[in-house]
């Protein structure tokens, strides 16, 4: 019975050791290199309010930032203004949209991409023309396209966009 104790009380003592080493300890701001302290800035003043591993996925963050090409961190930018100017219903449902595009196979996301990518090749009229056509349709029309479309072979859908293209 002794023993037992004596091997819980080592067992419960190795655990707390190893609990303790896994759990991160808090960066203070000044022992953060120069890169980091300049990608973090705006977060300087919340930073030691900030959880050990908020601060850990942030540092993460900033060292692949330094790593990425000027071009990469111009379209980031872009895309974080594009996101706070949003409202938070358009928020939500960007959201919505991007857990159902997780959710497709990964056949369904690339004929996404494909789909995308042909969308955005047309001429800005014709994507505005479409858009305005699709805005128009009911909730039920736009369904049955979409149900047409998908069960289009992809050479029928080739047919289709170049009668388009012809008006």
């Amino acid at each position: 019975m002794r023993k037992i104790i004596g091997i819980s009380v080592l067992l419960m003592a190795m655990q707390f050791c190893l609990t303790s080493m896994a759990q991160e300890k808090p960066v203070p701001w000044n022992l953060l290199s120069q890169s980091e302290q300049q990608t973090l800035a705006p977060l300087k003043d919340k930073w030691q309010t900030l959880s050990p591993e908020r601060q850990t996925k942030l540092r993460e963050n900033a060292k692949r930032w330094s790593e990425m090409d000027p071009q990469q961190q111009a379209r980031i930018k872009q895309n974080r203004e594009r996101w706070q100017s949003l409202t938070p219903a358009q928020r939500e449902q960007l959201k919505a949209r991007r857990a159902k595009f997780r959710e497709m196979s990964p056949e369904q996301r690339q004929q996404m991409k494909q789909a995308f990518k042909r969308f955005n090749e047309l001429p800005p009229e014709q994507r505005a023309e479409l858009r305005e056509r699709f805005r128009e349709m009911t909730p039920e029309q736009r369904q049955e396209m979409r149900k047409r479309f998908r069960d289009m072979t992809p050479e029928q859908r080739q047919e289709l966009m170049q009668k388009r293209r012809q008006r």
